[in-house]
């Protein structure tokens, strides 16, 4: 008789599975490397974050591979929005003088005004912003660190910061 495989019945079977690297495992990388464009070290590090979601709780599930990818799609596009945020710049030299200074760009004028619209938000936006799009924290990783009721409540607000800074920087560009 051939044996079925198993359907994982819980979160922490899941990430076994997963972490076997079997067909679920493969064809996950796959969807990283052709959806996200992500190298091999990427495409490691992003399913290793998956099953340490996943190992997180153990509970049990419904749809193993419906869960699965839709972790994986949060985890990368964390990922991928932490990488934006955490690029390694090289150190410069402070032995410049005046003249080896270059005439300042357009791109500097727009992170001064966006600084200084930023600087007219209030106090519980900037702490949203920074949570969310600096940190990389999800919008229920953001309630709770902030305590606010639910994520619906985080992303309103969020939603609410980001039209009024929208309107500040625009009248004043």
């Amino acid at each position: 008789m051939d044996a079925e495989p198993r359907t994982p019945r819980t979160r922490l079977e899941l990430a076994e599975t997963i972490a076997a690297k079997g067909d679920l495992r493969r064809r996950m990388e796959a969807h990283l490397r052709y959806r996200f464009r992500l190298s091999a070290p990427e495409v490691d590090d992003v399913m290793q974050d998956v099953v340490l979601e996943l190992m997180r709780y153990d509970e049990p599930l419904r749809e193993a591979e419906g869960l699965s990818f839709r972790i994986l799609h949060l985890r990368t596009l964390q990922f991928l929005r932490n990488k934006g945020v955490r690029r390694e710049e090289p150190i410069e030299d402070d032995t410049k003088t005046a003249d080896d200074w270059s005439a300042p760009d357009p791109q500097t004028d727009v992170f001064i005004l966006l600084r200084q619209t930023l600087a007219q938000a209030s106090p519980a936006c900037r702490r949203l912003i920074r949570a969310h799009y600096l940190e990389g924290k999800t919008l229920k990783e953001t309630a709770e660190a902030l305590s606010y009721a639910s994520s619906n409540v985080v992303w309103t607000l969020l939603d609410r910061c980001i039209r009024r800074l929208r309107a500040v920087f625009g009248a004043t560009r």
